[in-house]
């Protein structure tokens, strides 16, 4: 849609990045909450558990997001970006507020899975709805900026547990206060890209007009019609197999680390859990530099080796941080955390915006649903590993491995990927 590559950013553009950029730190704020739970849930005896299965708790909402993004990415390329999106953000909202009266352990990870579907849906589907009213000259970095707000909800969410004086039960209330965003979210427009390929011309041409301000007579795309996850591999091999790789690299990389972080922090540097909350935040504004920077660097440079640069300096960062534990030097620990913080969400900004460019319309919702579903599978398998490698061998191992993980995705890009900069989404 030339009308819309073309176009100039305006208030409406503003408009939506603000409302997506809501629920997008409300994701995180829900993500994230599981590592100030499970630091908390030891002072209540009808929630202990090993390492292990704390870290399920971590890994609950994580798996739901696997099933999620498949169901929710499927959902949204044949009901539309708007309505999946209303139904996910329901889903994790609502259920964020029933998880908050769990009585034991199980319950708990039950409701948080419940959770992670909706966040597993929203994710995709925000990022393609966000990237199909977008500028192509712009695109990318919009899309990291949206990315953004992720480390506002990072932030938001540690303020919230010092100010409730970590009360978990109260941490998780909010999570699913965002519910309240559902009547704005529904007077949003419907992608114009959907309604063309599902044929719904005159609709398409009304939106257009309403956001654009240009009359236009639109056609049908020759390309158009359903996908299947079948066409991702048989039409989109190599991209796919990039794709799967990357997710599952930075997202392992990401959640073993941060869900662990509080964890981390106090076992490394003595302090308590508490303190170490406050540690956490200093972590999570490294995170808004990160995803700025990218955003410029992928209009400059590109998103592919944006992407691979950051995800190859937050491994190094991992390693940086193994290091500084054995020194057991303070500055050191916090320095490398904070790299790993700026680089590791720099690489998410690059890679929500590079996910949407690489499939046309007609798969897009299913390709970035398949790709978070990587991530899900990624970010589910690292906080269990990352808990039964500690049992065993401490902190600094588990950062290595999670460092580890990282590189071999900065590799996997840097071979298999394919740069999409100023190209027209199709």
């Amino acid at each position: 849609m030339e009308i819309v590559e073309n176009s100039r950013l305006n208030k409406f553009h503003y408009r939506l990045l603000a409302v997506l950029g809501t629920v997008w730190a409300f994701i995180a704020v829900n993500t994230i909450a599981a590592s100030f739970v499970i630091a908390l849930l030891k002072k209540e005896p009808a929630f202990q558990g090993s390492l292990a299965k704390l870290g399920s708790l971590g890994s609950a909402a994580l798996f739901g997001m696997l099933f999620g993004a498949w169901l929710f990415g499927y959902l949204a390329d044949r009901i539309g970006r708007k309505k999946t999106l209303i139904l996910a953000v329901s889903t994790f909202s609502l259920a964020s507020i029933v998880s908050a009266f769990s009585k034991n352990l199980d319950q708990l990870i039950l409701l948080r899975f419940i959770v992670g579907l909706g966040l597993g849906g929203s994710l995709p589907v925000a990022s393609s709805y966000f990237a199909e009213f977008m500028p192509k000259s712009v695109r990318g970095a919009m899309i990291s900026i949206l990315e953004s707000f992720w480390a506002i909800g990072t932030i938001i969410i540690g303020v919230v547990a010092l100010l409730v004086k970590a009360d978990w039960r109260s941490i998780l209330l909010f999570g699913g206060s965002v519910v309240v965003i559902l009547p704005i979210l529904a007077t949003l427009p419907e992608s114009p890209r959907f309604l063309l390929i599902t044929g719904r011309v005159k609709e398409a041409e009304e939106i257009v007009r309403r956001v654009f301000g240009a009359s236009v007579g639109l056609e049908v795309p020759k390309a158009a019609g359903r996908a299947s996850v079948a066409d991702l591999w048989r039409k989109y091999g190599r991209t796919t197999l990039m794709l799967t790789i990357a997710w599952f690299s930075i997202a392992f990389a990401y959640y073993g680390f941060f869900i662990w972080l509080p964890k981390f922090l106090s076992a490394t540097l003595g302090i308590t859990v508490f303190k170490s909350f406050q540690y956490f935040i200093i972590t999570a504004i490294a995170q808004l530099p990160g995803y700025w920077s990218a955003a410029y660097l992928l209009e400059r440079i590109g998103r592919k080796k944006t992407l691979s640069y950051y995800l190859l300096l937050s491994g190094l960062a991992g390693i940086g941080f193994y290091f500084a534990t054995n020194s057991g030097s303070e500055t050191y620990i916090m320095a490398s955390a904070i790299a790993f913080s700026f680089f590791n969400l720099g690489a998410w900004g690059a890679i929500y915006a590079y996910t949407p460019e690489l499939y046309p319309t007609e798969v897009r919702g299913t390709g970035t649903g398949w790709a978070g579903a990587m991530a899900r599978i990624g970010g589910g398998t690292a906080p269990i590993l990352a808990g039964k490698i500690m049992e065993v061998s401490g902190a600094a191992l588990t950062v290595l491995v999670i460092a580890v993980v990282a590189i071999i995705g900065a590799l996997d890009v840097l071979i298999l990927g394919r740069e999409t900069k100023g190209t027209e989404l199709s």
